[in-house]
């Protein structure tokens, strides 16, 4: 994964992991999700690729956990229940950026 979509994955959590009271507008939060669900399929399979002896236990739990959040969608309805999802895949998407940061060079 070159440079600029490691920044442009860490500026996307960055957006999604502040306060509630900077919380964007729903239109904002709805490209925020579109944003972090196209950068995270590539992360995700990044990770998905490494040998599974070479993740941690926290990546598998990621790995899980994301094509979970993606195929589940927001629980519930409206502004918050969209910003709650967002939040969460971004908390994914760090653990997954982490996991690939790990990895032993040998095999980037």
């Amino acid at each position: 994964m070159d440079p600029g979509e490691t920044q442009k994955i860490e500026d996307l959590i960055a957006r999604a992991i502040v306060p509630y009271s900077d919380r964007p507008d729903a239109e904002a939060v709805a490209c925020l999700i579109d944003d972090l669900i196209t950068h995270g399929q590539a992360l995700h399979a990044h990770v998905s690729a490494m040998p599974g002896a070479q993740r941690s236990e926290r990546a598998g739990a990621a790995l899980v956990e994301w094509s979970y959040f993606v195929d589940a969608g927001p629980t519930g309805r409206g502004d918050h229940a969209n910003w709650n999802h967002a939040r969460a895949l971004a908390r994914i998407l760090r653990s997954l950026a982490v996991a690939l940061a790990e990895r032993p060079s040998r095999i980037r």
